[in-house]
Formats: structure tokens, sequence, C-alpha cells
């Protein structure tokens, strides 16, 4: 039991780098809840916990359909937490894992959905900064939501947590200007989520090399090769809406993520 005996851990379903995720249940209210736990030996870090506490502030403020709640926060002893919704369902990595390449209209209709929530995040000054297939959620009801904004910040807040050199992120997902440590704004978030749909529609990613290091490194002078290349029943606009979204420069993309979220609206299924 943790924190403070209320709530009881059920199963792991998650190791992060930075905590472990677990499905509990909330004895006070009644409810399964996600709980993630600090690993211990990031737990008497200050940085560490300052950049937790900040995730669990951060995502408490984006109260909207399209984004994992936050319900508590805390610390416990030598337990540091965050407890959360817990969405029935699986994630869009393990859905792209089973089969490989997803239908263009369900591959459009999750987009959708994601930069419609991500465009709410963007609008209130938060910037996910780690948008990959294993942060969407797929509900077993149908409900698409955006989890984890574990290094979530503050648009063009500069702090000791982010220093020069460093790419938060997961390197086949991140927009150049993380690569290069320049400012980032929800332009770099549409980035990821058009690396998502590239990967979802074509089965690979748009950029692949020997290790992750490389893999960042070629998206500041490489274009990926065109979706239709790879899948020729691709509609040819559907291809131009991901394209634009993984343009190099953040000025050539999507003026924001409503806008990438509308241009994929024609293809997205409605079921």
């Amino acid at each position: 039991r943790v924190p403070s005996a209320r709530y009881l851990r059920e199963e792991r379903i998650a190791i992060g780098g930075m905590a472990t995720g677990w499905r509990a249940h909330d004895e006070k209210l009644a409810r399964t809840v996600g709980v993630k736990l600090l690993h211990k030996h990031l737990s008497s870090d200050r940085d560490f916990r300052e950049r937790f506490r900040r995730e669990a502030v951060a995502a408490a403020k984006l109260a909207h359909p399209g984004i994992v709640g936050v319900y508590d926060t805390g610390r416990d002893g030598e337990w540091v937490y965050l407890v959360m919704e817990f969405v029935h369902g699986v994630t869009m990595r393990e859905v792209m894992v089973q089969y490989g390449r997803l239908d263009a209209g369900l591959a459009a209709s999750v987009g959708m959905r994601v930069a419609f929530a991500l465009d709410f995040a963007h609008e209130r000054g938060l910037v996910h900064r780690d948008v990959k297939p294993a942060n969407i959620l797929l509900g077993h009801e149908g409900a698409v939501k955006m989890g984890d904004f574990g290094i979530v910040k503050i648009e063009h807040a500069r702090t000791e947590l982010t220093k020069t050199g460093m790419v938060l992120g997961t390197a086949a997902y991140v927009a150049p200007e993380q690569v290069e440590d320049s400012a980032v704004d929800g332009r770099a978030d549409q980035y990821s989520l058009g690396c998502v749909l590239y990967e979802a529609l074509s089965g690979q990613q748009p950029f692949s090399a020997a290790s992750t290091v490389a893999i960042a490194a070629q998206r500041l002078d490489h274009e990926p090769l065109a979706l239709r290349s790879l899948r020729a029943d691709v509609p040819r606009e559907l291809d131009d809406v991901v394209m634009r979204a993984l343009a190099r420069s953040p000025s050539d993309r999507h003026p924001n993520c409503r806008a990438l979220a509308e241009a994929l609206e024609p293809w997205a299924r409605e079921d």
C-alpha cells in the first residue's frame, strides 16, 4: 500500500526512466486509479522531485476529455507519487505492434483527437515534449487520451531541469528544435505527432539509424520519404497533411495543432 495506506497497488503496468506505473485501488473513493511512483534512487534528488511535482501541477490544470486527469500528488516517507485517471484500454504503441500499419481512417481519427487535446494544452502555455505512441491511450469504449505530461514545461521558461544539450523526449519522435536545444513551443508536439502518424500509416518510423543519437540528428538535414512512396493507398491530401507536420522548420508546419486536427478531420473515421 502506498501512499498513506489509501492506494492498494494491484498490478505494475509500466516502467519508465523516472517512475513506475501501477494500477491501484483508491480505497477512500472506491475507484481504480493509476499511481506513478518516482524511482527510489531519484526520490532523494531535489531536482527530480521538483520535476515530478511540476508534472502534477501542470497536468492538473488540463481538464479535457482527451487528456489523462490528475487526481493527487505528494510525498509519503520514501515515496513520491502521482495519482491519475486509469484508462482501461491499450496504448497506440501496442496497437501498432499488433497490426503494423493502421487503417487511414483510424490513424486520422486518433491523430485528430490527440491534436485537439494538445492544442488545448498549448493554449494554456503547456508543451508535452514527449508525444509518442506509448503515451497515447486508446480506451476500450472509444476514448483517446494523451498521457504522461512527465516532461511538460511552461513555454519559454528555462530552468536547470532543461540543460544545454539535453534532449527531452524519445529520439524517434523529437522535433529538430528539441535536438538543437532551441526554443520549443506547441509546434514541437505537432512534429512528434506527425512522426506517430507517419509510423501508424506506413509501418515504419520517418528516420532510422544505428543509434538514438543518429536517429535524432538525421532530422536536422534529411527529409523523410513521402508516405505514398511507402503506402500507395494513403490519400495524397492526407500525405500532404502529415508531411507538413514533419517540416523541419516550425514555421513551415501547420499554424498550430488545432489546424492539424482540422486538416485530419476529413479522413477521420466517425466510429
